[in-house]
């Protein structure tokens, strides 16, 4: 003869085996929809991202924070620290005027720091010599003057 005991240990045995059983078959029915969808593509960094990132080093130089770089060779020491700027510096992607540096007022926001190469032919991004990032035309960019050390 069986107890109460060993008939609640049945049923809530049962209960398990059947919740495990359901969201077994939950989880198959969800995966097996037979519909597979594209895997998003994740989006890298863009030549906007790469300028900001420049930017950070012109303003730890503008501080005294860091050595502002007067050459590519001379960036090319200090890449490793601007992770998302050095690929597309180091690739000719992003081009910049080396040795000048941020500054300030109506003059430096206009002057061409650093920027996206297509922008001469194409536009694309653009960083002002006051630190402003933004998109311009080929015309724009032709009729921008250049920062100077």
């Amino acid at each position: 003869m069986t107890s109460q005991r060993d008939n609640a240990m049945t049923v809530c045995g049962s209960i398990v085996r059947a919740a495990v059983v359901a969201v077994l078959v939950l989880l198959t029915a969800v995966g097996c929809s037979g519909q597979t969808a594209a895997p998003e593509k994740l989006a890298g960094p863009t030549a906007a991202d790469g300028l900001g990132n420049l930017r950070d080093l012109f303003r730890l130089a503008a501080s005294g924070k860091a050595a502002l770089p007067k050459s590519l060779a001379e960036f090319t020491s200090q890449e490793p620290f601007y992770p998302v700027a050095g690929p597309f510096v180091l690739s000719g992607e992003i081009g910049c005027a080396w040795g000048a540096g941020l500054k300030q007022g109506p003059e430096a926001a206009k002057r061409v720091l650093a920027f996206e190469t297509r922008a001469a032919q194409d536009g694309g991004w653009v960083m002002f010599q006051d630190g402003t990032i933004r998109e311009v035309t080929a015309e724009e960019f032709a009729a921008a003057p250049k920062a100077t050390p």
